[in-house]
Formats: C-alpha cells, sequence, structure tokens
C-alpha cells in the first residue's frame, strides 16, 4: 500500500500592489464596423478593431458573415440573418448613441451582405439626424481573388446605391471602381480608355457623378504609374530609369476639388487587409475630428508604415502590422521641401474666422459655444452645486490662464506686445476677481485658506492647465496667443448663445427651475453678462485684432500654420471636456 506523502508550504510570498489613482480620464470616440469575420487576423473585422485601437478609438462590430480563410484562400461565407443584424444594432445604438451618451461618430462597412445592406438602409436616416458618419469600403474581392459579394447581394442595387449616398467618403481601389461604375450607371461599363493620368481624374470625377458620395478616394495600389510618362506602369516594358509611383486620388465633390497622394512603390507582399486597414483608419481618424483632407494621406501613411514594419506572417499575401503607431500631424507625412512652402494668410477675413471655420474645428466650436452647460444655466435647470463646482474649478483655470499670458509677455516680439501682455494679464485678474466676490458672498469661501481643500481642480482642468503650461514652455508668441485664443473668444460667443436662450426663457415667463431661489437665478444671468458685458466685449475685440497682426497678410509655411491649428482644434477639446465633467460630477 503505497504511502501519501504530505508536503508543506516552507514560504509564502505576498505582495500589495499599488493604488491606481487620480488618473485623467480619457473619452474615446466610438467606431461601429460593419463587416465579415476573418479567423486569419489580417482583414475584415478583425483588421478592424486593430486598427481602430492603435488609433486610440473605441471599436464596436457588427459582424455580417463568419468567413473560414487565411492567407492563401477562402472557403466558406456563413452569412448572418437580417434578424440579428437588426438586433446587433439596436443594441449597439442604445449604449452608444441614445440618451446623452452620443459618442458613436461614425460607422465603417466593409463586406456588406443583402441582409446586411437591407437593415443598413432603413438607419441611413438615423445616422444622418445623430450625425455618425458612414465610410464605405466596397469590399467585393478578396486579395486571394475570392469573390465576397455575390449577385443576390446586388439584386437591390437602388439600396447599395442609397448607402453610398450616404456615405462620407468611399474608398474602392480601381477594380472595385469600375465594377461601381458599372453598378450605378445601367450596368453600363466605363467606356474611355485610361492611357495617362489626367485619363484616372476624368474618370474619378465621372464615378463620383454615378455614386452621388460626397467624397470619393480610388485607391492606387492595383494600378502603379510611371511618374515620368504619367503611364500606367506595365512590368514586362518597364526600365531601369523609371520611377514608378503609386497614386491615390481624393475628390472632394462639395469643392469640386482633387488632390492625388503620391508615394513610392514598394514591393512587399504584406497586402493581405490594406483595403480594410486604410477604411478603418479613416473613420478612425473621422471620428477624432479630423477633416477629410487630412484623414485620408494620415490613413494612408499609416498603411505604407504597417505594410513595411513586420515580417512576413503566413504562406500567402501576408498581413500588416496593426501596432504601427498612427502619426497625428499632416506635417510628418507630407514631405518637408512641400511643408515648408509659405503661404500668405488672405485678408479679407479675421484670423480668428479661419481658426473657428476650418474643417478641424468647425464642428468642435459648436459642440463648444453652443455647449448643454450653457443651456441649463440659461434655463435654471442646472443645478446650483453643479454651478459653484465649476467657478471653483473656472477660478483654478484662470490663475493659470494668467500665468500663460504672462509666459507669452516675455517671449513677446516687441515691447509694446509685452506692455499689451500686462493688460490681458489685468483683465483677466478682474474676472479672478468677479469669482472670488461671487464665491464669497453667498458661501464664504475663502480663497487663501480653501484653495487645496474644497477648491481642488478636477480631472479636465488640470489637462487643461498641464497642456497649456507645455504650450508656454515650448512655444513662441505666436503659438500661445493661439492656445489662450479659444478660452477669450469662446467665453464671449458662449455668452451671447446663452443669452439668447435665457431671453427665449424669460419671455416665456417660466421661472426658477431647479433653483430655489431668485438669488441663484440672478447669479446664472450675473455669469452670462459678464461675457457679453462692454469689458469683455472689448477683451474680445482686442485679441481678434491682436491675432490679426501676428497672421494676416504673412508668410506662413503650411506646416506652422497647421501646428496652429492643431493647438487651436486641442484647447476647443479641453474646453467642451471642461464644461463635461461639470455636467458628470
Amino acid at each position: 500500500m503505497k504511502q501519501r506523502v504530505h508536503l508543506s508550504v516552507e514560504m509564502t510570498e505576498k505582495f500589495s500592489l499599488r493604488d491606481v489613482e487620480n488618473q485623467v480620464l480619457v473619452k474615446l470616440p466610438v467606431v461601429l464596423s460593419i463587416a465579415g469575420s476573418d479567423p486569419s487576423g489580417g482583414a475584415g473585422i478583425e483588421a478592424d478593431l486593430k486598427t481602430l485601437t492603435a488609433h486610440k478609438v473605441f471599436g464596436t462590430t457588427c459582424i455580417t458573415a463568419v468567413i473560414s480563410q487565411n492567407t492563401q484562400q477562402l472557403l466558406t461565407i456563413d452569412r448572418t440573418s437580417e434578424s440579428q443584424i437588426r438586433n446587433i444594432l439596436k443594441l449597439v445604438f442604445d449604449d452608444f448613441v441614445e440618451g446623452s451618451n452620443k459618442t458613436l461618430k461614425v460607422i465603417k462597412t466593409g463586406m456588406l451582405s443583402g441582409e446586411s445592406i437591407k437593415v443598413l438602409v432603413s438607419h441611413l436616416d438615423y445616422l444622418k439626424s445623430n450625425g455618425i458618419k458612414l465610410v464605405v469600403d466596397p469590399v467585393m474581392v478578396t486579395t486571394t481573388g475570392a469573390s465576397l459579394i455575390g449577385e443576390s447581394d446586388l439584386q437591390g442595387e437602388d439600396r447599395v446605391a442609397k448607402v453610398i449616398r450616404h456615405a462620407a467618403i468611399v474608398t474602392p481601389n480601381h477594380v472595385e471602381a469600375l465594377a461601381l461604375y458599372k453598378m450605378g450607371n445601367n450596368g453600363i461599363a466605363y467606356q474611355p480608355k485610361i492611357e495617362v493620368f489626367e485619363d484616372l481624374l476624368k474618370f474619378v470625377k465621372s464615378l463620383q457623378r454615378v455614386l452621388q458620395c460626397e467624397n470619393l478616394l480610388v485607391k492606387g495600389g492595383h494600378m502603379p504609374w510611371n511618374k515620368l510618362s504619367n503611364t500606367p506602369y506595365e512590368p514586362k516594358n518597364s526600365t531601369h530609369n523609371e520611377q514608378v509611383v503609386i497614386r491615390d486620388i481624393l475628390y472632394q465633390s462639395n469643392l469640386d476639388k482633387i488632390t492625388v497622394y503620391e508615394s513610392s512603390f514598394k514591393k512587399t507582399e504584406n497586402t493581405h487587409g490594406t483595403g480594410c486597414t486604410l477604411s478603418s483608419s479613416i473613420a478612425a481618424n473621422l471620428a477624432k475630428g479630423f477633416p477629410i483632407e487630412e484623414a485620408v494621406p494620415l490613413s494612408i501613411d499609416f498603411v505604407h508604415k504597417s505594410m513595411g514594419s513586420m515580417e512576413k506572417l503566413g504562406y500567402g499575401n501576408g498581413p500588416l502590422n496593426h501596432i504601427t503607431e498612427p502619426e497625428t500631424n499632416i506635417a510628418t507625412v507630407i514631405k518637408e521641401e512641400e511643408q515648408n512652402a509659405e503661404i500668405t494668410m488672405k485678408t479679407d477675413f479675421s484670423a480668428l474666422e479661419y481658426f473657428k471655420t476650418h474643417p478641424k474645428v468647425a464642428d468642435k466650436w459648436k459642440r463648444y459655444v453652443q455647449h448643454p452647460f450653457l443651456s441649463q444655466v440659461a434655463t435654471n435647470s442646472l443645478e446650483y452645486d453643479k454651478f459653484l463646482y465649476f467657478l471653483k474649478q473656472d477660478y483654478y483655470y484662470l490663475v493659470n490662464y494668467a500665468q500663460i499670458q504672462c509666459l507669452a509677455a516675455a517671449v513677446a516680439p516687441t515691447y509694446q506686445i509685452t506692455f499689451l501682455e500686462s493688460s490681458i494679464v489685468k483683465e483677466i485678474v478682474q474676472e479672478i476677481e468677479k469669482h472670488k466676490e461671487k464665491l464669497s458672498q453667498k458661501y464664504n469661501v475663502d480663497y487663501d485658506k480653501d484653495t487645496g481643500s474644497t477648491i481642488r481642480p478636477g480631472r479636465a482642468c488640470i489637462a487643461y492647465c498641464n497642456y497649456l503650461l507645455g504650450i508656454g514652455k515650448k512655444e513662441d508668441y505666436l503659438g500661445i496667443k493661439t492656445a489662450v485664443a479659444p478660452c477669450l473668444f469662446g467665453y464671449h460667443e458662449a455668452g451671447l448663445f446663452a443669452k439668447s436662450i435665457r431671453e427665449e426663457y424669460e419671455r416665456k415667463g417660466l421661472g426658477l427651475g431647479v433653483l430655489t431661489s431668485a438669488e441663484d437665478s440672478d447669479a446664472y444671468a450675473s455669469w452670462i453678462e459678464d461675457y457679453i458685458s462692454e469689458w469683455y466685449t472689448a477683451a474680445y475685440n482686442n485679441g481678434s485684432d491682436a491675432l490679426d497682426l501676428q497672421l494676416k497678410g504673412k508668410p506662413i509655411t503650411k506646416s506652422r500654420l497647421n501646428e496652429l491649428i492643431n493647438i487651436f482644434a486641442t484647447v476647443t477639446d479641453l474646453e467642451i471636456a471642461f464644461w463635461d465633467e461639470v455636467l458628470e460630477v
């Protein structure tokens, strides 16, 4: 009979893990991918999620079909039922669109079945009413040559056309572009031959007129070009002195503008899922607020880096390296000599108008100066405790804001501007004193004693101040003034917006809302009046004039102007987050 041996543990180790606290909460935009699944991980839903994650965007999914394939071949396609797709979309929309949680910014489509096309068409008006952009990658054939969309899927071609017409951008390769033209042109194929590059440009515009989408990107990977002769590259007829390039063509119909993105042709076998990756990258960049003319080249660059930064996997066309870090500054992906070309800002409108209406800023600016916080203050529907929290946060911010203006004075190009900066600091101090007066009279808040106890900066305030301090340490005078501009200009426009709402509210004879006293309501009205007052309006106008003196009519490189736009857009986002946090506390 065997004896049991009892082992005892002589030593036990214990580790206490750190407490992770006071992290800055990031607000991730959401993108929904409606596409097929690729078990090899290089294309489809799998590639989409990897790409979205690399871009720091939260990805959600609706799988249209489970596909058995690898880098070499495709065996079977099992489609998701129409009822299942409808259920999936409903649940995703319930979480990320309905109510106040409108975080879904973009839907990207890949392989669409007849079932998914039908369901998507029924939601097109819903997407439009909620400001959700649609990126359509018309996936028809895999890299291995297998067909992903059959005749049955195209029987309702009017439905396919409706999806495309609602798209913010459609991204076919050359083969798909020809197929789409035929589909949208009553089955008649494109007739003119594409023999020189100008022929291709004409085809792209003709295709957009057929599809009626807002923006069209015809990818160039399937049709390389001889740069010198401007003719399609044919390997069998090539010579050693020819320079082969890829040309991706973006046509923006609202501007009637064609932009050609040219890059060197690189031979690689890592091409599995390039189309999925590109369209997902574009979707991510659009969700993050990049305008289409920046989202596209940044995404092309991401694909190029992903194709060339990993040893080949699999035995067919290898997948991309989706862990690649995407660029976020257009200046880094455009060749230096083009970025350093100087331009002069037009003088028929203000520099402020240029920044506010720039495609990268316009939507953000509207969300900022028409923020729900303003509506709630104007209609007495904001709890006073939240308003008090805001005033404390704003006090802390304004102290930092004054410091940034002092840094601007230190790097001002002339002593006259240094003197002007001192008057701006004086105006900020005046604003700080107004905050102190409001809080000390009603709540006996002693700023000297309470700062650091009851007056503590929240995460949004810390993030905002840290960004401004970073700008103050590394930027020149123009960069600093651009960073502080959204606060100065935005609060005046926000005050005007809130005033218009409050006047309508009072005209209807509505009362205190959630407030408990007329004194509280008067405090809200007083705060609004501060930012449309004579002294603040003068500061707004003086600030606009000062920005004009720095920018209008003066040469500036494309890369520098883009840096300034990025600063202005980032700070506008930080302003939005500042008020978002107030509503969330």
